[in-house]
């Protein structure tokens, strides 16, 4: 849930935050569980799907133990129900969820440089331990705690 602000907000500057900062402090704020870097990206790819179109992310941004940020070519409505698809040897998995927010990729973000037009989705999914066990082997040795991923 987003709270409406009907004052400026300021940083620690005494500055008045733009929409961008506004933005990146919400979506902080809003998660409830740590976020971890995958160590390497996963060896088949994944897929975004949604009634009538099927993305390929450009990579996986970080995994939590609700859910995935991953880079997409395009950006996709919030609160749009999607099913992130990864087939990889001998693993299918089709994991449902929403997404919870949608913003423009940002400097910031290293893990995609050559995708300057590309944006970042957060999908809070319905049953993510099947997804972080798939990613079992790029999870950083402490996230594996994490709901025995």
């Amino acid at each position: 849930m987003v709270k409406v602000v009907w004052e400026p907000l300021f940083d620690a500057r005494g500055e008045s935050m733009n929409q961008s900062q506004l933005h990146e402090m919400i979506v902080a704020e809003e998660r409830k569980q740590e976020r971890f870097r995958l160590l390497r990206q996963p060896a088949a790819p994944l897929f975004v799907c949604t009634v009538g179109m099927r993305a390929e992310a450009l990579a996986v941004k970080d995994v939590s133990s609700s859910g995935v940020s991953l880079y997409l070519e395009r950006p996709l409505p919030t609160a749009s129900k999607v099913s992130i698809e990864y087939e990889a040897r001998h693993l299918t998995l089709n994991v449902n969820g929403v997404i919870i927010w949608c913003r423009a990729r940002q400097d910031s973000d290293i893990d995609v440089p050559d995708f300057a037009e590309a944006c970042v989705i957060g999908v809070e999914l319905f049953s993510p331990m099947l997804l972080l066990s798939a990613f079992r082997d790029a999870l950083p040795v402490y996230a594996l705690s994490m709901g025995r991923a």
